[in-house]
């Protein structure tokens, strides 16, 4: 930790909102932060095809500050593209909204908020059009006009018009707000808009986000999950970690007399369940209050007021734990097991119906002879007479 990173002193002579929206939009660059950023950015740059990523952790781990570096770095990557082609646009973010009522996700809605993010123009007449081969004729717009289908359509060119490369969809958790049905649709309909935009798309949420994978070998196969964890204190590289976090953010607090927050080091740690987006918004609601007070600095009983209560931060553990435990990977033994009992059961099944037919000495089966088919069921064929027995001698007579 470099000491010298804190505020500047000349900020104490602004006022109480300047140095409150100084400590507000201070985010560090701390390692699980930086780990989920480079995986991210490493798996869009090998991506040969468009496909589709799942970032998740706990809930203020940090996520959404995640999503605005990952979309920083992109743009600053394409830099040099952007300034020559002023219509090139190589990422786009978006939240995805809950809906208003019922438990069904607004695609419509979601569709116009990704026209906004690109600033489109005339959102609200988007048409279906059918293509032809000269000349593109409008579907009559009693049926078209601002639809799903025509929302969809123009996201979709809009995409292909800007050369993205990357859709960033954060609180992603809401796609998932449908009847359990239609579970596996809603990761169709996101698998389709990347494939059809050629672009990767970046699902950002807690771990409710894994169920999407849970629909079928195929999303499986299609998705790709980072994780970005919380800090555990009972790990060495963690417990160092949080506490460079902390005393970045006790070197930014911007107060006449810097707070000593270090030495609360392990109440920090579990009044924030080792997440740091917890941990800044807690101490951005004590800096806040402190600086309506003019306080000179702010002591830990000061900071205490604003902290979760012990079982708010007791469910966030609950759900960490469960998220964890779903991201841990079986040991290869269950796959061998597992292997193995689904062959020991295909020979059971095998057993019963090769007992059916008895085997010869060479192990092979022995076919049963044809029976002959029952008298009353032979009927007579038309032309064919009636077997009888014919007379052999001959008869020279010419007469009888």
């Amino acid at each position: 930790m470099n000491t010298q990173d804190k505020f500047p002193l000349s900020l104490l002579q602004n006022s109480i909102d300047v140095r409150k929206e100084y400590f507000y939009r201070k985010t560090i660059n701390h390692p699980r932060l930086e780990m989920a950023k480079n995986d991210v950015l490493s798996l869009v740059d090998t991506s040969d095809e468009p496909d589709i990523m799942i970032v998740t952790g706990p809930t203020g781990v940090g996520k959404t500050t995640l999503a605005a570096k990952i979309e920083d770095q992109l743009l600053e990557r394409n830099m040099m593209r952007m300034q020559s082609d002023k219509s090139h646009l190589p990422v786009i973010r978006v939240d995805a909204i809950p809906p208003d009522k019922d438990i069904k996700f607004d695609w419509k809605d979601f569709y116009t908020r990704l026209l906004y993010a690109f600033s489109d123009p005339c959102i609200s007449q988007k048409q279906l059009f059918e293509d032809e081969i000269y000349m593109e004729q409008p579907i009559s717009p009693h049926y078209s006009m601002n639809t799903v289908a025509a929302l969809r359509r123009a996201v979709e060119n809009t995409m292909k018009m800007r050369g993205t490369r990357a859709l960033i969809i954060d609180e992603a958790n809401h796609l998932l707000m449908v009847d359990p049905k239609l579970m596996r649709r809603q990761f169709e309909v996101i698998k389709s808009l990347s494939q059809k935009c050629n672009v990767t798309i970046i699902l950002i949420d807690t771990y409710d986000l894994l169920e999407i994978l849970e629909q079928s070998a195929q999303l499986v196969r299609r998705g790709r999950v980072v994780h970005m964890a919380r800090y555990d204190d009972y790990i060495a590289a963690d417990n160092m970690a949080f506490k460079n976090a902390l005393y970045s953010f006790q070197r930014h607090m911007p107060f006449k007399v810097e707070p000593d927050l270090i030495k609360h080091l392990n109440i920090f740690y579990l009044k924030s369940a080792g997440c740091i987006g917890i941990l800044k918004k807690w101490l951005n609601n004590a800096v806040r209050e402190g600086l309506k007070k003019n306080l000179e600095t702010i002591d830990m009983e000061f900071i205490l007021q604003y902290a979760h209560s012990n079982k708010s931060i007791q469910t966030v553990l609950k759900e960490a734990f469960t998220g964890e435990s779903k991201l841990k990977d079986i040991d290869v033994k269950e796959l061998r097991g597992m292997l193995k009992l689904h062959h020991e059961n295909i020979g059971k099944v095998a057993t019963q119906v090769t007992d059916v037919l008895p085997t010869g000495a060479d192990g092979e089966q022995i076919s049963l002879p044809n029976l002959p088919p029952d008298k009353k069921s032979v009927k007579g064929q038309v032309g064919k007479r009636n077997p009888k027995r014919d007379k052999t001698e001959l008869n020279f007579a010419l007469f009888s």
